[in-house]
């Protein structure tokens, strides 16, 4: 057999749409976790350095990304419905990397006092919106370029994508911490990282233009047609609550595990062993990060061989028990060996909700309102739930705190019960005559 015969066709088109969806979705991310990780950082550059809950009004401004997040996820939903995935995809990535540029170039709160602040919140709020309409049209374009049997490994490259942005952000962190120090990067390392997140957004973009940026939602009857929120909460209020139901917990667990205590990590062992020690930290979140990546799609071909429901119930039985002995540890232990093997546990646990939650929740919609769908009920948990949680930790002094811990127990349990109450069988609307009705919540 020649090993160097092309791949076919189909295999051909299989590969671009992986990467139609995955390209962008990785610098759209890559964006937003410059923000989380640098948070610590750039924090004196905006608020009064002197004010110890400067760090908490960070976070507050990182939480509000998330509030605006429903009405990006309507904005974009709809033109994902109306002009293609695709489209959709690259309009929310412009608007991202925009931002990074805009944030990267505004001055201090030395130069203009309150109003560096006002900036800050300003390019949130863009970033926020961005955001909100880049996660459904990414899962969407993902999960329907899938084949029947292989539709959990196509949608886990979007989960992958999104660590991969962590991926990038932690090793921006790791570079200039190896050639400066925390002083420096806080002075004017951040800038350069997101200098770094604009260019990278210019080049997706570049990129993209040799793709078929159209890529229309599945033809559906007229009647059906209908992509509104008024037809979102009057035929398919049932998927929209369950879809809110299973992020809830999903999304808490997500941002508390990749933003909240890889900075539980950093101050811990910087307190043990200085500049070395958060050196050191970084690394080793970057390695678990890594790790955390590839696990994504064995996730989602693990899902196509024994279904989606075993995993999220994985995760939430798993989550429940193992997430306050995770905040306590990382509080405690600054053996980097251990420190990586009780992160790349969290991670698979992780791993069981974060590679299949998209596919799921795109199971659940007919095609002509599977962007907004998707988009819309993810957007209003992760609003409520997901970007706020570094927020709590930090509000509520965070390092072992037993209401952060029963918090995120009850978001979980909220999790696993709508986890619990998946349907079983194969069959969904991804995969129904012209997308139509799906047998599931």
């Amino acid at each position: 057999m020649n090993r160097t015969e092309p791949a076919s066709p189909d295999r051909r088109t299989q590969v671009r749409a992986i990467l139609a969806g995955s390209v962008p979705n990785l610098v759209q991310w890559f964006n937003l976790y410059l923000y989380a990780t640098f948070a610590p950082y750039f924090r004196t550059e905006f608020f009064d350095p002197a004010s110890t809950d400067s760090l908490v009004y960070v976070y507050g401004l990182f939480a509000l990304t998330f509030v605006v997040r429903p009405l990006g996820s309507w904005l974009f939903g709809r033109l994902a419905d109306a002009r293609g995935r695709q489209f959709a995809l690259v309009a929310a990535v412009t608007l991202m990397s925009a931002g990074s540029v805009a944030l990267a170039l505004t001055p201090t709160v030395h130069a203009i006092g309150a109003w560096a602040a006002v900036i800050l919140a300003v390019v949130s709020i863009v970033q926020g919106i961005a955001t909100g309409g880049e996660y459904a049209a990414a899962t969407v374009l993902l999960s329907e370029s899938g084949t029947r049997g292989h539709r959990g490994f196509f949608a886990s490259f979007q989960a992958a994508t999104i660590v991969g942005g962590l991926v990038l952000a932690q090793t921006c962190l790791l570079v200039l911490l190896a050639s400066s120090d925390r002083a420096e990067i806080s002075e004017w390392g951040w800038r350069l990282a997101f200098v770094a997140g604009g260019a990278a957004g210019l080049a997706s973009l570049w990129w993209a233009r040799g793709l078929d940026r159209t890529q229309p939602a599945p033809r559906t009857p007229r009647a059906e047609r209908e992509s509104t929120l008024g037809a979102l909460f009057r035929d398919h209020w049932r998927p929209l609550v369950w879809v809110f139901l299973l992020t809830a917990g999903g999304s808490a667990a997500f941002y508390t595990y990749t933003v909240t205590v890889p900075s539980i990590v950093r101050e811990t062992f910087f307190a043990a062993d200085g500049d070395r020690g958060e050196l050191t930290a970084t690394a080793v979140v970057l390695a678990a990060f890594v790790v955390l990546m590839v696990l994504q799609p064995i996730g989602g071909a693990l899902s196509d061989r024994i279904g989606r429901k075993p995993l999220l119930i994985a995760f939430g039985a798993l989550g429940i028990s193992g997430t306050g002995a995770l905040l306590v540890a990382t509080t405690r232990v600054t053996s980097p060996p251990v420190v990586l093997v009780i992160l790349m546990s969290a991670f698979v646990v992780l791993t069981c909700y974060l590679s299949v939650n998209g596919i799921a929740k795109a199971e659940v919609f007919p095609a002509h309102i599977r962007a907004l769908g998707v988009g819309f009920g993810y957007a209003v948990a992760n609003s409520l739930f997901g970007g706020t949680a570094p927020l709590i930790y930090h509000a509520t002094s965070g390092h072992g705190s037993v209401d952060f811990i029963v918090y995120m127990t009850v978001l979980i349990a909220v999790t696993l019960c709508a986890a619990l109450w998946m349907r079983g069988g194969s069959a969904s609307a991804l995969d129904a005559p012209n997308g139509s009705r799906n047998p599931n919540p």
